[in-house]
């Protein structure tokens, strides 16, 4: 995996052996980075399900001067850690690890410009999630919401105040970009 665009272009990214984690494709991720406008100056970034931490470090390539990013699990941790250091972006990237009900209700004073939420498959936490953030105003004016699912599953694309600005199936999954107006 590498990331695609803006000035860590080309730079690849460690990744987690096995199936614990399932890394967005970089056809995927370039139409979601496409969709939102390729670059994303001063964003605050939040990506609820780090993985390898590759989201995020797409968007702080592109320009987020401040991102987050959780994760339960110590080796995606280690990982995402590893990545960031090969990347010499520490001063961008704050990794957070454990439950992400227990975190999110901490960063609720936070208002994110762009929030990722691609869990594991096995999970059906889109809708629960969606409102969480919407609920405690954690969406800034203009703000996005990209979530990653599996394409079978039904998720709610609609909510107030908000507006699709992506749905699109790619390969085993749907993407889901919500815009706040």
């Amino acid at each position: 995996m590498r990331i695609i665009g803006g000035k860590y272009r080309s730079r690849r990214l460690v990744t987690l052996e096995g199936l614990n984690t399932r890394p967005t494709l970089d056809s995927t991720k370039e139409a979601i980075f496409n969709s939102l406008g390729n670059y994303l100056p001063g964003f605050v970034v939040l990506d609820v399900f780090g993985g390898s931490g590759a989201l995020t470090l797409e968007s702080v390539s592109r320009g987020a001067k401040k991102a987050y990013i959780i994760d339960n699990s110590i080796d995606a941790i280690k990982i995402i850690k590893t990545n960031i250091k090969n990347l010499k972006a520490e001063e961008y990237v704050t990794v957070l690890q454990g439950s992400y009900e227990q975190i999110l209700k901490k960063l609720t004073n936070i208002k994110f410009d762009l929030v990722f939420l691609d869990p594991p498959f096995r999970m059906k936490v889109i809708d629960e999630l969606i409102t969480f953030l919407i609920d405690n105003d954690m969406i800034s004016d203009g703000g996005y919401i990209m979530a990653e699912y599996p394409k079978e599953d039904v998720v709610n694309k609609e909510y107030d105040g908000y507006r699709v600005k992506l749905c699109r199936y790619y390969s085993s999954s749907e993407v889901l970009i919500l815009e706040k107006e």
